[in-house]
């Protein structure tokens, strides 16, 4: 059994999909372990790996216990000088060039963990994450410029201003960082944070179309999938210099990944049920102009409940090597496809813009 898919898999293997690096280098974490695949996923080796307690290395074993616990690598960094910065539930934490064993450098004292970290250089960003307690507090931002040994407050929201935060986006067009905040009513929003963190501007807020946790950039706009259980979502073009969204294809779901493979953007969407989110199927979409997208990627959410167990989705990694066509993408609470991850190759002329790519159900 495949999950319904037009791009043909190189190869699987265990694990989640974590990053591509600069050198094209795959990374995936099996529980708290990293591996790295030097040859497109022919072969891997243990990269470092997050040091775990007896009792979180007993629950490992227990694979719906760790979903319950979220016991598992979230996120992950690696820097140009081999440095890798990961991100699990109680923080973050850092292996120096050629070390195995990674040490936490920042602890979680507020919230929950980040569910993103970006890299600029051999600077990191995130934001702060959590449910209903963060709306007590000033939501902060953290900045590292020591490659993740510490990491500094670099700006502060006024209490109430927003939810938490999704991610800090580096814009390879643009001298700033974006910021996607969440979640209801004038929270959530896409703002521009200066690289001195000292002056943000609201580019969009107040609306659930501008609700996003990972985006791709273009020369012109922001291109993401929104990320609502309240409104039908859409795969969105945000003007950059204007703010003008515009809904260019629906979605069955929310969206919390987005990844370019070569010239081709890939955006997935999670099984988040809601009245508005109904459907049962998680999946890819893909688009080589940023204006059609077609599903190539097909996943069902497995019988386990999905507040306690995990949203189904389609995991896409932090892609440094955007000059390959080799790319990976893993389930989580899927039929079949959990925690497994799937790489691939995008056939020859896809990446050739207005490349259609035969899916079995074009969104446009």
């Amino acid at each position: 059994m495949t999950p319904a898919n037009p791009i043909p898999a190189q190869s699987t293997r265990r694990g989640r999909a974590l990053c591509i690096s600069a050198r094209g280098w795959l990374y995936v974490s099996s529980g708290y372990g990293i591996y790295r695949s030097e040859d497109e996923g022919a072969t891997w080796v243990l990269d470092c790996r997050v040091p775990a307690s007896l009792t979180r290395k007993s629950a490992q074993g227990l694979p719906l216990a760790a979903r319950l616990l979220r016991l598992y690598v979230q996120a992950l960094q690696v820097l140009d000088d081999g440095t890798r910065v990961a991100v699990v539930r109680d923080g973050i934490y850092r292996a120096a060039p050629g070390e195995v064993e990674m040490r936490r450098t920042w602890s979680v004292t507020r919230g929950s963990r980040p569910i993103n970290i970006s890299q600029d250089g051999n600077r990191l960003l995130f934001g702060e994450y959590g449910g209903r307690e963060m709306d007590s507090v000033g939501v902060r931002l953290y900045c590292s410029t020591d490659a993740g040994r510490s990491f500094e407050i670099c700006y502060e929201f006024p209490k109430g201003d927003v939810h938490h935060i999704h991610n800090v986006v580096v814009d390879p067009y643009a001298d700033h960082y974006w910021v996607l905040a969440g979640d209801h009513g004038r929270t959530p929003g896409i703002a521009a944070l200066s690289k001195d963190g000292r002056h943000l501007d609201w580019v969009q807020r107040g609306s659930q179309m501008v609700r996003a946790c990972s985006v791709l950039c273009r020369p012109d706009c922001l291109l993401y999938g929104s990320d609502s259980e309240m409104e039908q979502n859409y795969v969105v073009r945000l003007d950059r210099k204007r703010g003008l969204v515009e809904r260019l294809a629906p979605l069955e779901g929310s969206s919390l990944y987005a990844a370019d493979y070569g010239s081709v953007g890939m955006i997935s969407t999670a099984v988040e049920p809601s009245r508005t989110n109904t459907k049962r199927e998680c999946c890819v979409y893909a688009s080589a102009d940023g204006a059609r997208w077609d599903r190539v990627v097909t996943m069902s959410k497995d019988r386990w409940h999905p507040t306690y167990f995990q949203f189904g989705l389609v995991v896409l990694p932090y892609v440094h090597r955007r000059d390959s066509a080799v790319g990976l993408y893993s389930g989580q609470a899927v039929r079949t496809w959990h925690d497994l991850t799937t790489v691939f190759r995008l056939p020859v002329g896809a990446v050739t813009p207005h490349q259609r790519f035969g899916s079995e159900s074009a969104m446009y």
